[in-house]
């Protein structure tokens, strides 16, 4: 035990007020996120990275101690080792160990989905919202939600998008009122006309890091009846836990951080447990319908990764504190750095709402040179990271956001920080920083 809270301590370098109480409250999230295996009937819950391991033991008998990949696509009816599957658009066994072990490390119902935006976008068609709040950094899920709007729009029926002053103003408006029973979404009838229908927040934001205050936006879901989503992609489950701030549906690319290997597209849905018979349910029967499950092989490939995962993510978080450390020290010397976005540092608007979120610094964070040439020049001088765009995996890599996005400022470089040696990273970044003209 002595050694993990040394682990946990080193791994929250640039907290250093709060760091006995990060590792502390990691532990208890822990303690909280209790899961008993379905068959072995264990005398005990089990914790953290156990949960990893062993939450979908019993979903299939084998005696195969790595997880099978089952490739078919069609089972034999209704024999015992088809285990009730008939086809695998329906329903795979590899599907559902991996979205119970999903499941039990965020503590809600997992549902999958063959990319990000394919599970953000089966929630909009499952709430089919008309008054909206959106958050989000990620310009792919704008572009999802601008989609919605434009199909709908072409009916009667108008897509509205709030700003956060409206949102403000309805805060107050219906502090009186209460549409959800205990925060509790609940889908609108027809006649219904509610103040708000869906909330979306990407918290930590995509690429600049900035937070959104949960329990602020879970009690305006509470007064407008709208439920609350957080895509959490960015600190994991390990960094953020959205369902005790009062969300209810969290969101994962899991081709990111829970894959953690650069080798497969995932999206995953998790539903808190009350509103398990409510919307998991909707969700999981429209996307027999939609068609956009994951594959046999990814499931699988996601499966093994899940194993790791808190290995992984404790380690990638502890080498970027301490990278973040160097480029800091290079922003206030002067040496070409000019913003560093990442909330654990106190330069960064969100540093204050990090105390109350994050249990553990992300891995992802991004900074900014003088000049755009600085930028791409940068990039290209690397010799250990990798320039590439997507995030989360065991290699560093580094991304000139502006390539992809140009909402984003043209100096901006996005760095995903795997798991190698800190000390090698600071060497290749320093050599990099030196060519940047």
């Amino acid at each position: 035990m002595l050694q993990i809270h040394r682990f946990l301590f080193t791994s929250y370098l640039l907290f250093p007020a709060r760091t006995v109480r990060n590792a502390n409250n990691s532990m208890n999230m822990n303690t909280q996120r209790k899961v008993h295996l379905p068959t072995s009937k264990l005398p005990f819950p089990i914790h953290g990275s156990t949960i990893e391991c062993h939450s979908d033991q019993g979903i299939e008998i084998t005696g195969d101690v790595a997880p099978p990949l089952h490739p078919s696509t069609t089972f034999v009816s209704g024999a015992p080792e088809s285990y009730g599957q008939v086809y695998s658009r329906m329903d795979n066994v590899t599907r559902r160990r991996v979205e119970a072990v999903i499941g039990a490390v965020e503590g809600g119902q997992a549902i999958t989905y063959s990319s990000g935006l394919s599970a953000a976008t089966a929630l909009i068609h499952c709430i089919k919202p008309r008054r909206i709040y959106m958050d989000a950094g990620y310009h792919g899920v704008r572009i999802a939600f601008q989609l919605w709007s434009e199909r709908q729009n072409l009916g009667s029926e108008k897509i509205e998008f709030l700003t956060f002053e409206q949102c403000k103003q309805l805060y107050y408006q219906e502090k009186s009122n209460s549409y959800t029973d205990h925060s509790l979404w609940r889908p609108a009838s027809v006649e219904e006309k509610r103040p708000l229908d869906l909330i979306w927040l990407e918290s930590p934001n995509n690429p600049y890091m900035t937070l959104a205050d949960i329990n602020w936006f879970a009690e305006l879901a509470t007064r407008t009846g709208a439920c609350l989503a957080v895509d959490s992609t960015l600190s994991s489950p390990l960094g953020q836990r959205p369902f005790e701030h009062g969300a209810d549906v969290v969101m994962h690319a899991s081709t990111k951080y829970l894959s953690g290997h650069s080798d497969l597209l995932g999206g995953v849905l998790i539903v808190r447990p009350l509103l398990s018979d409510i919307m998991a349910s909707k969700l999981l029967a429209e996307r027999t319908i939609d068609g956009a499950v994951m594959g046999n092989l990814e499931a699988w490939l996601l499966l093994r990764s899940m194993r790791t995962f808190s290995l992984r993510i404790r380690r990638q978080c502890q080498t970027a504190s301490i990278v973040l450390q160097w480029l800091e020290k290079q922003r206030v010397n002067g040496h070409k750095v000019k913003k560093v976005h990442h909330p654990s540092l106190e330069s960064h608007p969100s540093h204050f709402l990090a105390a109350r979120y994050l249990l553990l610094p992300p891995a992802t964070f991004s900074f900014e040179l003088e000049s755009e040439s600085q930028a791409v020049s940068f990039a290209r001088s690397l010799l250990l990271c990798t320039q590439a765009t997507s995030l989360g995996g065991i290699e560093t890599l580094v991304d000139w956001r502006y390539m992809y996005d140009t909402s984003v400022s043209p100096t901006l470089l996005r760095v995903s920080i795997g798991i190698e040696e800190p000390e090698d990273l600071i060497q290749d970044f320093e050599q990099a920083l030196k060519q940047a003209k």
